[in-house]
């Protein structure tokens, strides 16, 4: 596919409130339109089940290969399932901080399966339970997982020496009540900060459903949008997230209140990327704004050009925390030892970095 742009521009019409059904459904109909990139970029944003669940509401899956139909139903399906035993060890966890006195709220995708932000709980497809803790609870809160089934994940010698948001990953047995792993948060960003997203300010406003605790509407939709930025590196690869896209949208239609967070630089160039295929996203214009979406879509219509740069920036991001290491490895006899130690995997990290993946 040479031009990533308009398969981005077809996933966004069908994720979309705001598309007409008879220009997405004019748009589907074409012989010439091509599923299999659909698939591709589909399952790169962690979108599948969205793509299909989105089509089924708006009555156009008939549009579809019926082996491609077939695809899409299992995907979702098997989806639906896991979904399911997520929120049921949601309700787990819930009930286990709860009956210690632990306060706490559920962040991201979790967080949304609790308050039932979605017509289907298949949805949205999410990895781990992710728990934000207050620091003086934080050992409290692992031990008690740990004390109740959960163990912790192999940690790198950065976990000893650096600190991460969250603490070591709790995986689990699968079980029928417990399928996802769990981090639980000291902070949820390392090299950001904002006084809407400290602790005083989320469990002062922290919402409970069902009994479960989530943060307010408004920090979920800023986190949603920082984690992207901050944690994915959307701000520094200046590109978007549908499944991170889509949680926005999803959020706004629930938000009432202030945007004027929506002026802040990294915010604004978030909505800016988003609202280039989505309607649904609505910013203010500004003066540099042709300039940033018009590089980005010569991005997308030029991907060897686009991997080219995305390395680069790679590259240029990784200079200032390997040049960080080298200064800790010389003054740390404990760190230096470490790292000489566990020296083939951090051969085969950095070679990684410096791959064309």
């Amino acid at each position: 596919m040479n031009n990533l742009a308009i398969t981005y521009q077809h996933i966004a019409d069908i994720l979309s409130f705001e598309t007409p059904k008879s220009q997405l459904e004019k748009t589907l109909s074409q012989a010439s339109f091509n599923w299999e990139t659909i698939i591709k970029e589909g399952s790169k944003h962690f979108i599948i089940p969205t793509i299909y669940c989105r089509l089924k509401t708006k009555q156009l899956l008939h549009l579809l290969p019926e082996d491609l139909i077939a695809y899409f139903e299992y995907i979702t399906s098997e989806n639906r399932k896991r979904n399911e035993i997520v929120l049921m060890q949601v309700h787990s966890i819930s009930e286990l901080f709860n009956s210690e006195h632990i306060e706490h709220v559920f962040l991201k995708g979790s967080a949304l399966l609790a308050l039932g932000c979605f017509n289907d709980i298949a949805e949205r497809m999410l990895g781990d339970i992710d728990i934000l803790v207050p620091p003086n609870q934080l050992k409290k809160a692992y031990n008690l997982l740990c004390k109740n089934g959960y163990y912790p994940s192999k940690q790198t010698l950065g976990n000893d020496f650096f600190e991460h948001k969250h603490l070591p990953r709790l995986k689990t047995e699968l079980s029928p009540t417990r399928i996802a792993a769990v981090e639980i948060h000291r902070k949820l960003f390392v090299t950001y900060s904002t006084a809407e997203l400290e602790h005083l300010s989320i469990f002062k406003e922290k919402k409970e459903h069902n009994n479960v605790f989530t943060p307010s509407i408004k920090h979920l939709m800023m986190h949603n949008v920082l984690n992207f930025q901050i944690n994915d590196y959307g701000a520094l690869y200046n590109s978007i997230s549908f499944r991170s896209i889509y949680d926005t949208i999803i959020l706004q239609q629930k938000y009432k209140g202030n945007k004027e967070w929506y002026k802040n630089k990294i915010f604004k160039k978030y909505f800016i990327y988003s609202s280039l295929f989505f309607n649904d996203i609505i910013i203010v214009k500004h003066g540099y704004t042709r300039v940033l979406t018009g590089f980005y879509l010569f991005k997308l219509k030029h991907i060897k050009f686009y991997k080219s740069w995305n390395k680069l920036l790679k590259l240029i991001s990784f200079i200032p925390i390997i040049t960080n290491r080298m200064c800790f490895f010389m003054s740390n006899s404990s760190y230096r030892k470490a790292v000489i130690k566990d020296r083939k995997r951090i051969f085969a990290h950095f070679t990684s970095i410096l791959s064309n993946n």
